[in-house]
C-alpha cells in the first residue's frame, strides 16, 4: 500500500481523537477523514489538525444509519486504512437490563461496526489491498459486573470481524482488533464518577471481581493509539486476525 486515504470513525474524543493525531502525521497518510456521531466535536478535532498543516476532513456519521454509512463509505472508497473506534456503553445489573438498551449496544458495537467494516472490505478486496482495525475491549474476553450487554456486543464484534478477516485475508485485506482495558477517557471518567478518580481503578475491586492492573496504572488514549498506528502501518503487514490486548496486564495474558 502506498500513501493514501486513512479513515477514523469515532474520532471526536478519547482514543479516536488520539488516533487521529497519530495517523495524520503518519508518512503513509495522504488524506485523513474523520467521522463521529458528534459532528461538531469531530470537526473541531479536524480543524486543530488542519491548523497544524495536515489534510483532514470531518463529517457527522451515525454508524447505525445504513444509508448514511453507504454514502460515507462511497465517498471514501479509496481508503487504504480504516480505524473503527465508535462505540456505546451502558451498565445495568444482569437481572435489570432492558431489552431496548441491550439492543442499542448490539446495534452500535456489533452491527454498526461490522457493516462499516464489511463495506470498506468490499472496496479493498476489489483493489487487492487494505487494512481495517476496530477497538474491541477486554470485556469481550472477561465478564464484567453490570455489563452483560456491553460484553456481549464487544465479543460479538470481535468474532464477527475475525470471520470477515479470515475470508478476505487471501485477497490482500488485513483485519485486526485492539482490546483496551481501563483507559483514561472522557467516557471512563464519567463511568468512574463513584470512585475518587479513574486512577483508583488500577487497584482492582474484590466487590466487582475486577483484577488489579499489574503495571499499576490505567491506560491512556496514546497507549491504544500507538498500537493502532502500528497495526495500520506497512510494518505490520504479516499481522492478520489478531486481537491486541492493551491492558497493563489485567487479563494476566489470558
Amino acid at each position: 500500500m502506498t500513501a493514501g486515504t486513512t479513515v477514523v470513525i469515532g474520532a471526536a474524543q478519547g482514543i479516536g481523537a488520539e488516533m487521529a493525531r497519530n495517523l495524520a502525521a503518519a508518512p503513509w497518510t495522504r488524506r485523513l477523514v474523520l467521522a463521529d456521531a458528534r459532528g461538531e466535536a469531530v470537526k473541531q478535532v479536524a480543524e486543530t489538525l488542519c491548523a497544524e498543516g495536515f489534510d483532514v476532513f470531518a463529517e457527522q456519521l451515525d454508524i447505525t444509519d445504513a444509508d448514511a454509512v453507504s454514502a460515507f463509505v462511497a465517498g471514501t472508497a479509496d481508503a487504504e486504512r480504516v480505524a473503527l473506534v465508535a462505540g456505546a456503553f451502558a451498565a445495568a445489573a444482569a437481572l435489570d437490563v432492558q431489552r431496548a438498551e441491550f439492543l442499542r449496544l448490539l446495534e452500535v458495537n456489533l452491527l454498526g461496526v461490522y457493516f462499516v467494516a464489511q463495506e470498506y472490505a468490499r472496496h479493498m478486496v476489489a483493489r487487492g489491498s487494505g487494512s481495517i482495525i476496530a477497538v474491541a475491549s477486554i470485556a469481550a474476553r472477561l465478564p464484567r459486573m453490570r455489563q452483560a450487554a456491553y460484553c456481549a456486543s464487544k465479543a460479538g464484534m470481535r468474532q464477527a470481524l475475525r470471520v470477515l478477516g479470515m475470508e478476505v485475508a487471501a485477497r490482500g485485506v488485513r483485519v485486526n482488533t485492539i482490546s483496551p482495558g481501563v483507559t483514561d477517557t472522557p467516557m471512563m471518567r464519567a463511568l468512574a464518577k463513584d470512585h475518587p478518580s479513574v486512577d483508583h481503578l488500577a487497584a482492582g475491586s474484590a466487590e466487582s471481581l475486577r483484577s488489579p492492573i499489574l503495571d499499576g496504572r490505567v491506560g491512556t488514549p496514546a497507549d491504544v493509539a500507538n498500537v493502532a498506528t502500528f497495526l495500520l502501518s506497512p510494518e505490520s503487514n504479516h499481522i492478520v486476525l489478531q486481537d491486541v490486548v492493551v491492558d497493563g496486564g489485567e487479563l494476566l495474558g489470558i
